[in-house]
């Protein structure tokens, strides 16, 4: 299939790529390297590195899942493997999940922008703001959604260039000694790390989309390695620069280095950096919303997603405003993620197993051909 067909039928291998990532990267980044130093220290780096080499396990599992049903998404295998019931509640579950996920995504990035930008601005507004694009790029379907991350993509690099301006600043002598925490205290950050990665799941819902999926795997482990190279730099750089202790008291982490950092022609990077996080925001929160309404729309039979997509985003405004104050919202977000990490595992594993007793393997219609 041409590349121009690729991307007017489906997903090409970029725009996996781009989805993969800007559905993982969001708001988390801007407080992941004090999460994982208030349980191992200067080394969480490390720990960010082993949380992703356990997430490229996982994310194995979640291929070989989906590899034996390439033409069905998780409402419908779900209920295949499971049968009617369980499948509809387990594939109800997951979709309660995702928007919980987008829900308080959606609320950190709106605590971030009101502390640092919009001071005299009421909460309430931000997210009604960024869910006016989010509804609209989900009702337009995925292949629109992908070609939008495939933009936003850009963007984000151009937010990490701006990591650079700063690093006139490191200091190598803030990570050493290297392991001096202890290896206790550096496995005890691994699942903080992990949380970090939710969203790699995102393949139940968009392995039948790719054109490609012969080389869905390579794709899929590269974007969850440049995720991991990515979230170690931006850790790295934090404590080089600022130091793992004033890392500790800071609540955004990376916005206090990103301000150490200036132009000639720019003297707050941090508000630079905000603007364009913005359009990220708004794809991480786009693809949950997106993933929750169409599991919806198809235990329903299929139809009128467009309708799900206007009618479930109070629900995700919800769980934005349901926080009342920046500590509820960090240890909301810290609850989501460590039991959305574990929904996420056993709904994997439990589908896998199933499917490999009962024999369930479709596989061959795409990939013993």
């Amino acid at each position: 299939m041409t590349r121009k067909r690729a991307k007017k039928y489906g997903l090409s291998d970029f725009q996996l790529i781009a989805v993969i990532t800007g559905t993982i990267i969001g708001a988390g980044i801007t407080i992941l390297p004090r999460t994982v130093a208030e349980n191992a220290g200067r080394d969480g780096w490390l720990s960010i590195g082993i949380a992703g080499v356990l997430v490229w396990v996982a994310a194995g599992l979640v291929y070989l899942l989906c590899r034996r049903f390439p033409s069905k998404t998780l409402p419908e295998f779900s209920v295949l493997i499971l049968g009617k019931p369980l499948g509809i509640l387990a594939s109800s579950a997951y979709a309660i999940f995702v928007l919980v996920i987008g829900g308080t995504a959606l609320r950190i990035f709106a605590e971030l922008v009101k502390t640092w930008v919009f001071i005299w601005q009421p909460i309430w507004l931000f997210p009604l703001l960024i869910l006016i694009p989010v509804v609209y790029i989900t009702r337009l379907g995925p292949v629109s959604l992908g070609r939008l991350m495939e933009l936003v993509f850009y963007l984000t690099i151009v937010a990490f260039l701006l990591f650079s301006l700063s690093l006139r600043e490191f200091n190598i002598l803030n990570l050493r000694p290297l392991g001096a925490e202890g290896l206790a205290a550096i496995l005890s950050g691994v699942p903080e790390a992990s949380f970090a990665f939710l969203g790699f799941d995102v393949l139940l819902v968009f392995f039948p989309l790719v054109v490609n999926r012969q080389r869905i795997f390579r794709i899929y482990m590269l974007a969850l390695t440049l995720i991991t190279f990515v979230y170690i730099l931006n850790t790295v750089f934090i404590y080089g620069v600022m130091g793992v202790e004033s890392a500790l008291l800071q609540d955004w982490p990376l916005i206090h280095y990103l301000r150490i950092g200036t132009t000639p022609i720019l003297e707050r990077v941090d508000k630079l950096f905000l603007y364009i996080w913005t359009a990220q925001v708004t794809v991480v929160v786009g693809v949950r919303y997106y993933v929750g309404t169409f599991i919806f729309s198809t235990l329903a039979g299929k139809t009128h997603h467009d309708l799900w997509a206007l009618l479930l985003w109070p629900a995700l405004y919800a769980v934005a405003m349901l926080p009342q104050s920046q500590l509820d919202i960090f240890n909301v977000s810290g609850l989501v993620g460590l039991w959305g990490f574990v929904l996420v595992i056993t709904l994997v594993l439990l589908l896998l197993i199933v499917a490999v007793i009962r024999g369930l393997d479709e596989s061959g219609e795409v990939f013993k051909k």
